[in-house]
């Protein structure tokens, strides 16, 4: 599994987890699991400094994999802000197209301060990172049969699947294709920095076997 490493200060963390919490319960993570690394751990070539945490979110390139996997072959096409009204997506604000940058969209999104996870999941109207996909029209059934497969063991990140032709939340459709937005993998870390705590994340950071990861429920737990 592709996962995102997040760096942030134990005692930060500490006590503001919960907000990143509240991402995973809104639905607005990658998924339902996350990982956690201690200071002196490496990964990929990231080592946890002392006094810090490194947490780990599933990437939405997984996403990816799992559909080349099945011979589905998928087209990224751009990283932007969803905006929410009343608990349901409605539209894109702002988007950057995944070729014309070396970072991740998201990234760039959640340093301006773009973003509102806490609008988002307190009244349900914000704006969340996600990516948008572009997939063969003959895929749709097999691309929402492995979507239910995926959500079933915590790797759910499909938000919506369009139609052939048919444009996806104002975003027009190439012929012979179908549109499907994915839910941004750095989301729950996002919020920690609207609260004002200093979070150096980095998008496709490494890949960690799938038992390295746990549900997020079991957070509050692990950091006792």
């Amino acid at each position: 599994v592709v996962i995102n490493m997040s760096l942030v200060g134990q005692e930060e963390f500490h006590s503001l987890y919960p907000y990143m919490l509240s991402v995973f319960e809104a639905g607005y993570s990658m998924g339902r699991l996350m990982t956690l690394f201690s200071p002196g751990e490496q990964i990929g070539d990231i080592v946890v400094p002392s006094g810090m945490f490194g947490v780990g979110t599933v990437c939405s390139i997984t996403l990816n994999g799992v559909l080349n996997a099945h011979g589905i072959p998928v087209f990224s096409r751009f990283g932007g802000l969803l905006e929410y009204r009343d608990w349901k997506p409605a539209r894109f604000t702002a988007i950057i197209n995944y070729d014309g940058t070396t970072l991740d969209p998201l990234e760039i999104f959640i340093k301006s301060g773009m973003t509102d996870y806490r609008g988002a999941v307190g009244s349900g109207n914000g704006q969340i990172g996600a990516g948008f996909r572009e997939m063969p029209s003959s895929s749709r059934d097999k691309v929402l049969e492995l979507a239910a497969e995926l959500e079933s063991i915590g790797l759910g990140g499909f938000l919506e699947v369009g139609y052939p032709g048919q444009d996806l939340r104002e975003i027009p459709i190439n012929e012979g294709r179908i549109g499907a937005i994915v839910i941004g993998g750095l989301n729950p870390m996002a919020i920690l920095e609207e609260h004002g705590i200093k979070v150096s994340s980095r998008a496709l950071s490494a890949l960690i076997d799938y038992e390295r990861l746990f549900p997020y429920t079991e957070l509050t737990k692990r950091l006792r």
